[in-house]
Formats: C-alpha cells, sequence, structure tokens
C-alpha cells in the first residue's frame, strides 16, 4: 500500500479495533493488507494520538481492541438542525469528492439515513433538495487524493514531506522539502501553508499543483511564536506582508452589498452624505486587490493610495483598447446576405 494511504489505512484500523470482539494481528493484517510491522506502527501511531488501545490474552492468542468503554462510534442523536448542518457541510466539501476526506462525511451521512425511521428518512433525503450549495470557480480534487491524504498525515504527526511542484510561472516543476504547518482551504481551494526549505521562508502551495509528494523520516517542530491567524490577517485573499491602507468609495447601489459582507478583518466602513461608503483596509498586496476592485467598474472609486488608483486607471485604459478593436472588427466584418 503506497505511503499516501496511510491515513486512510489507520482510519479503517480504528474501525476494526472498535469492534467488541477485537482482532488478532494476523486478522488486522489480512484486513488492511499489510505487513505485522506495518499494523504494530499503526496501532504505535494510535496510542500516540490517544486511542486506548489494549491487548489481551484468549486462548494463547493475543487480541487487539480499545478499552472497554471507549466507543469510536458511539450512538448519537442529532437535532433537525444539526442534520441539516452536517447535509450543507457535504455540500461545502463536495470539491473535495474522491477524496478520503469527502467519502467519509459521505458514509457519515449515509449512517444517519439509514438509521432513521422510513418518514424520517425521506424527510433527510429531503434535505439535499432543500439545501442548495454554489460554489464559483472550484478546483478538481478527485486527481489530489493522494497528495491529500499524505499532506494531512505530515500537518498532523509533523513530518517533512519531500515534494515536485509546478508552479504557473515556472516552465518546469521544482524539487522541494517542506515542514507542513496547516492544511489551508480558502477561496474554493486547498492549499498547504508551511516552511519550504528552498527558499529558506514561509511560502504557500496549491495542493493541486503539487506532482508528487512523499514522506520523509525528518520530524520537525513549529515554532512557538508562528501565529498562523495572525500570520495570513494582513492578506487580503492569499498573499501576506507589510500593510498599507486602502480607502475605496463604493456608489450609493453598492453600498448594501459591501456593507453585508466582511471583506477583511481590519475593515472601516464610513457613510457619506450621498448614501455612497468609504471602505478602508488596511492590506499587504495591492494586486489582489485591484482585481477584486475592477470588477466593481465605475461603481468603485480608489481614494489612496494614488498607485493602487493608476494601476487601475492603466489596466481600465488596456481593456478600453481590445475592446474598441474587437468592436470596430466587428463592425467592419461584411453580414450575411439575407433575401
Amino acid at each position: 500500500m503506497p505511503r499516501g494511504n496511510q491515513l486512510t489505512r489507520q482510519w479503517k484500523l480504528v474501525q476494526l479495533l472498535a469492534g467488541r470482539v477485537g482482532r488478532t494481528l494476523a486478522q488486522l493484517c489480512g484486513e488492511l493488507g499489510v505487513t505485522k510491522r506495518t499494523v504494530q506502527r499503526d496501532i504505535e501511531v494510535l496510542t500516540a494520538a490517544g486511542f486506548p488501545v489494549t491487548s489481551d490474552m484468549r486462548n494463547g492468542t493475543v487480541f487487539w481492541h480499545f478499552m472497554e468503554g471507549f466507543h469510536a462510534e458511539a450512538p448519537l442523536s442529532l437535532s433537525l438542525t444539526e442534520q441539516m448542518a452536517l447535509y450543507f457541510s457535504k455540500g461545502l466539501f463536495r470539491l473535495l469528492q474522491g477524496t478520503a476526506i469527502y467519502e467519509s462525511l459521505e458514509s457519515a451521512t449515509r449512517k444517519i439515513g439509514s438509521q432513521l425511521p422510513p418518514a424520517g428518512h425521506r424527510f433527510l433525503r429531503g434535505l439535499e433538495n432543500a439545501v442548495a450549495v454554489r460554489t464559483f470557480g472550484f478546483k478538481d480534487y478527485s486527481r489530489s487524493k493522494q497528495t491529500i491524504e499524505v499532506v494531512t498525515r505530515a500537518v498532523f504527526h509533523k513530518y517533512r514531506v519531500r515534494l515536485t511542484y509546478q508552479s504557473p510561472r515556472d516552465s518546469k516543476p521544482t524539487e522541494r522539502e517542506l515542514d507542513p504547518y496547516r492544511l489551508w482551504y480558502v477561496n474554493n481551494a486547498l492549499y498547504v501553508v508551511g516552511h519550504d526549505h528552498l527558499r529558506n521562508d514561509m511560502r504557500v502551495f496549491a495542493v493541486d499543483r503539487i506532482r508528487s509528494v512523499s514522506l520523509t523520516n525528518c520530524r520537525f517542530e513549529i515554532p512557538e511564536d508562528f501565529d498562523f491567524e495572525a500570520f495570513t490577517q494582513t492578506a487580503f485573499n492569499m498573499i501576506w506582508g507589510e500593510t498599507q491602507e486602502v480607502k475605496i468609495r463604493f456608489s450609493a447601489s453598492q453600498a448594501p452589498y459591501i456593507r453585508e459582507r466582511t471583506w477583511h478583518p481590519s475593515q472601516k466602513i464610513d457613510t457619506e452624505p450621498d448614501g455612497s461608503i468609504i471602505l478602508t483596509l488596511k492590506v499587504a498586496d495591492l494586486g489582489e486587490v485591484k482585481f477584486w476592485l475592477i470588477g466593481f467598474g465605475v461603481e468603485a472609486t480608489v481614494l489612496s493610495p494614488i498607485e493602487l488608483a493608476e494601476e487601475i486607471g492603466t489596466e481600465a485604459d488596456t481593456l478600453a483598447k481590445v475592446y474598441r478593436r474587437f468592436g470596430t472588427k466587428a463592425h467592419n466584418t461584411p453580414g450575411e446576405e439575407r433575401g
């Protein structure tokens, strides 16, 4: 079994050890399809993670199981809103279809449905038609199943990974070693944040751009002064660093839309006499703000900094030239004769 399937295998081991009878090492080897030594290592991992794994001798044979009273799959009584929340979360994580995370979520919802009476089961199925989730511009992670499993294990157990990464800016993939601190789900995409030994700095890697990844035998420790929330708070989306103040005036027609959302933790909104608003942000990268504001067209005006206003003006001029050429070309193309 590839190393990338270790997390899935250990997940299955938890299910096997939760049985009332328990399992022998030989049985575990057969059901997991691995060697005795691999099973022993996995048991050590579960024990270190806090699972109460124990064993007892029966007729000269050792059986492994969880301590009596510990339920890895305790029966749950979920309220209507909890059931709805679970189905809703399934929709949110639909982009992870094909991975162990999504498969487990699907399994959980099936189990809940199977334990309900017929009327309740029909109602629960109906929730799928009552709660809809749609994401815009999401990525397909069905081909990244092994990558997600390896990176998840590395983050949990603090193993350095060796990966091949294809950046959109580079013509060829690069080989890197990374201490993965955190998996980060943002803007409908999954990223891994950590210390990149090639650049000797913190970096963010898109999971779907990782071409190959494997665990090393090297362990790492996250620096005590590392605060992920503080570290990423300066980013408008993905890029963080030294902050600068940005002021944008939004028209009165756009003001309600801007008010109803939190665009950044630092935001401040002031209302003008004509109904327009001024949004103030303290962010690191002006490029991310620029691409966001372009979508509002003339409904958003940058008040400061001046360089951001100039960049958007230049972008608008370029777009205008492109579409003028397109319009001229279309106007000069002879149309089909009608008769």
